[in-house]
C-alpha cells in the first residue's frame, strides 16, 4: 500500500505531524507592525478587552508569524513583488510619425496630460517628472529613463531604482490601414510600495487609474489633433 500524504512521517513507530508555517507578510511590514502593536498594547494595557489592545495585540501576532489573515482571505501574498498592469489603446486621427514625434519631446507633454505638472529633460534619455495623479492631496516627483527608442514606432522607460513607485511603460504608435491615423497602444506596470498593504490598495485603486488613463490620452488625442497641424520629424 502506498502512502500519498507527504505531510504525514513515521518516526520512532508513531506518526507524527509535519507543520508548515505559510508566511505571506514581508520582513519590513513585519517590523512596522510590530512596532505599531507595541504603541497600541501600551495605550491599551489597562483595557485588554478593547478595540485598541486587541488589534494591537493582532498586529503582534502578524509581526511575529509573518502571517495575516486578512490578506490569505484575499489571495494576498506580501513577500511575493507583484506587478500591477494598466493597458489602454487608442486611436489618434494623425500619422503614426507625427504621433510619436510629438510624444518623444517630452516638453510637450504637461500640456497635453492634465495631471502632470512638469518634464525636466536632463538629456537625450533622462528626464525629472512630477505629477498630482492623486489630485490635491499631494503631489509626486520620479526620475526616468528612455530604455528604448524605435523612431515612429514605440517608446519604453523605467523609473530610476529611487523613484518611490517602481514602473516600467512603453508606448506603442501603429499606423492604421490608411495610414493616416495611429492606433497608440500604452502599457503601465508597477510594484505597490509597503508590501500587501500596497498591493491591497494598488487593487481597490486600479480602476481609478484605468480611468485615468483614459482621460489623460483623451486630452493628449485632442491636443494633437486640433492644436497641432503638421509635426513630423521633430519640427512643426
Amino acid at each position: 500500500m502506498k502512502t500519498h500524504e507527504s505531510n504525514l512521517k513515521l518516526r520512532s513507530g508513531k506518526f507524527s505531524i509535519e507543520k508548515h508555517h505559510y508566511e505571506n507578510i514581508g520582513l519590513t511590514e513585519r517590523m512596522v507592525s510590530v512596532l505599531l502593536s507595541g504603541i497600541l498594547m501600551t495605550r491599551g494595557i489597562r483595557r485588554p478587552l478593547k478595540a485598541q489592545f486587541l488589534y494591537g495585540a493582532y498586529l503582534a501576532y502578524r509581526g511575529f508569524t509573518g502571517k495575516c489573515f486578512v490578506y490569505e482571505k484575499l489571495g494576498i501574498d506580501g513577500n511575493k513583488p507583484r506587478a500591477i498592469n494598466i493597458r489602454g489603446e487608442f486611436e489618434i486621427d494623425r500619422p503614426a510619425s507625427e504621433v510619436y514625434a510629438y510624444w518623444r519631446d517630452l516638453n510637450n507633454l504637461p500640456g497635453s496630460i492634465k495631471h502632470l505638472l512638469n518634464v525636466e529633460v536632463i538629456d537625450e534619455n533622462l528626464s525629472h517628472w512630477k505629477s498630482n495623479v492623486m489630485g490635491n492631496l499631494f503631489s509626486i516627483d520620479w526620475d526616468a529613463e528612455i530604455i528604448k527608442d524605435e523612431p515612429n514606432h514605440l517608446i519604453g522607460w523605467r523609473s530610476s531604482p529611487s523613484s518611490l513607485i517602481s514602473h516600467v511603460g512603453r508606448v506603442k504608435f501603429t499606423e492604421t490601414a490608411d495610414k493616416t491615423g495611429t492606433i497608440l497602444k500604452v502599457v503601465l506596470s508597477y510594484h505597490p510600495p509597503i508590501g500587501g498593504v500596497g498591493i491591497g490598495l494598488a487593487r481597490l485603486l486600479n480602476p481609478y487609474f484605468e480611468s485615468l488613463l483614459k482621460k489623460e490620452i483623451r486630452s493628449f488625442k485632442h491636443t494633437i489633433e486640433n492644436k497641432i497641424p503638421i509635426y513630423a520629424n521633430g519640427t512643426l
